[in-house]
């Protein structure tokens, strides 16, 4: 489903009809809101059908200032509509996603002592909604001085009341693609102020809901914010997905077995390179042994409960049994959901057991969303439009840096170094590492660290170390006294560290290296 969402400065402009008409021409929207219409209704009702909309409320202006107005198709089924001063309420019946849910249009204040009580309001009236609601609009307010260019700095305790009211009513941004403000004063020069002002705020079950949802900002001329198109279920591009070694595995029958027979299988080559291809039998029967089960534990919560619901009104001989045996799966599945987004949320400062599900979810996925490059400035100030853009804007910024200058003739420089290690010290430096100090050094790792390149978390080591010790000993041994590094051993992922939330260029990220798991304990022993 498509939403269009726009303060469009009046609806009278000679511009904004025909952008209107332009964007429903080429995405369809099923609805459409508007704040800041500053028309009657006859006038914004005759708008609606030349865009081709057979339903429509309206909020009107008073003195030709403010006003709000929602259009909906023909075939979106809307249930029920509340207006209060700010807001259009709707509660929609969504047959893509066969949910019912509320989408609340916004036009805030842009006085602070009325929009807090407005946050105050909306806070009272999300009772209505229930747990699956998305309010988007105007709020004319910001989080922080990252979401604003240009102007005045503004004091930290200005944005108190707008973060207040996110936090306390647990509203997950849904993020955004394209430029990151959606508001400028167009001056020229020094004299522009751009801000985000306007976005999309929804609840936690609305998110579990519609988790890919998207938010589009996009340019117009005839008013001084952008449109926001939001798509609730958008396509997407599928990409091969890495492999990760899942923690609920391990609480499976078959694991152990299924890694003993795996790196049982003899392989040729050099003790490291049979290493990496043991970890690769190992990734593709854990694939195998997987697809013989549902993995996917909330579709398993989904059928359980229903299964739960039939046994209930079931009038069999061993019903009692049967509910009993249904209610031990469904808390089973339970654990495995908490354990797969406790994995997820990579959160190490929570315990083993704590039943915070929801937040885990909400946690991995709003971090998703805040961390995706949508797009990016480049050093001449112009931005990527496309996914392929910014991929080749990452590769040219990091390639210099990454990229070895080669190693010249060293002698002179450490010709002028003193000699201050004695034959003692590097004999100790230089002997063979002990199977003590492998396990010590890989037993004293965080085990929910992310994973290199080959997906096997630090868990699978520690894990199952009785059945791959010998082989990963005598591999590490081997690099120790040749000096010789498998070059697929020595592979990273680079990843890239957001340091601001609002990120517009890559200066704003720091890179860094997840490896695996054998060079962690290769540096752990040199150190």
């Amino acid at each position: 489903m498509r939403l269009l969402v726009w303060n469009c400065q009046g609806v009278g402009s000679p511009l904004t009809v025909p952008q209107l008409r332009e964007v429903n021409n080429l995405s369809s929207p099923s609805l459409i809101f508007l704040s800041e219409t500053k028309n009657r209704k006859l006038v914004i009702d005759r708008i609606a059908r030349r865009l081709r909309f057979q339903n429509s409320v309206v909020v009107e202006a008073m003195n030709r200032a403010s006003g709000m107005a929602m259009f909906w198709s023909k075939g979106t089924n809307i249930l029920e509509v509340h207006t209060t001063a700010f807001t259009i309420e709707a509660k929609i019946e969504d047959s893509d996603s066969n949910s019912i849910w509320w989408f609340v249009g916004l036009y805030a204040s842009c006085d602070q002592m009325i929009r807090r009580e407005q946050w105050r309001v909306i806070s009272r009236r999300k009772r209505l909604w229930g747990d699956r609601f998305l309010i988007a609009g105007d709020f004319n307010d910001i989080l922080s001085n990252e979401e604003k260019w240009g102007g005045a700095v503004r004091e930290e305790r200005s944005f108190r009341n707008f973060k207040e009211f996110i936090d306390q009513n647990n509203l997950v941004d849904i993020g955004y693609d394209g430029q990151p403000w959606t508001w400028s004063n167009h001056w020229n020069d020094e004299g522009e102020i751009r801000q985000r002002l306007d976005r999309g705020l929804c609840s936690v079950g609305w998110f579990q809901v519609f988790e890919k949802a998207r938010c589009q900002h996009l340019t117009t001329l005839a008013s001084d914010h952008s449109m926001l198109m939001i798509d609730t279920i958008p396509a997407t591009d599928r990409h091969k997905k890495m492999f990760y070694f899942d923690k609920r595995w391990l609480q499976r029958e078959g694991v152990q077995q299924v890694i003993e027979s795996a790196w049982k299988i003899e392989e040729q080559g050099s003790r490291m390179f049979k290493i990496t291809k043991k970890i690769r039998n190992c990734r593709i029967e854990l694939l195998k042994w997987r697809n013989s089960f549902q993995a996917n534990s909330r579709s398993k919560i989904h059928d359980l409960k229903k299964e739960l619901e039939e046994a209930r009104i079931s009038e069999s001989a061993n019903r009692r049994q049967n509910l009993n045996d249904i209610k031990d799966k469904l808390s089973t599945a339970y654990k495995e959901e908490e354990h797969f987004w406790r994995q997820k949320s990579r959160i190490s400062w929570l315990r083993e057991g704590d039943k915070n599900t929801k937040f885990f979810h909400t946690y991995v996925k709003g971090r998703r969303v805040n961390n995706r490059i949508r797009n990016l400035q480049r050093n001449d100030s112009s931005w990527t439009s496309n996914e392929d853009e910014v991929v080749r804007e990452i590769f040219d910024y990091f390639k210099d840096p990454f990229s070895s200058g080669g190693r010249g003739d060293m002698s002179e420089i450490l010709d002028g170094i003193p000699n201050s290690i004695t034959q003692d010290m590097n004999n100790n430096l230089t002997k063979v590492v002990e199977e003590k100090e492998i396990h010590d050094a890989l037993f004293s790792m965080n085990s929910e660290k992310t994973p290199g390149q080959d997906g096997m978390a630090l868990l699978f080591f520690q894990r199952f170390w009785s059945i791959i010790k010998k082989d990963i000993i005598s591999a590490i041994q081997a690099f120790f006294t040749s000096g010789f590094m498998l070059k697929s051993i020595n592979h990273t992922v680079i990843s890239l560290i957001p340091k601001i939330q609002n990120l517009i260029s890559l200066k704003h990220f720091r890179p860094i290296s997840l490896c695996s798991v054998l060079l962690q304990n290769h540096f752990k022993n040199l150190g």
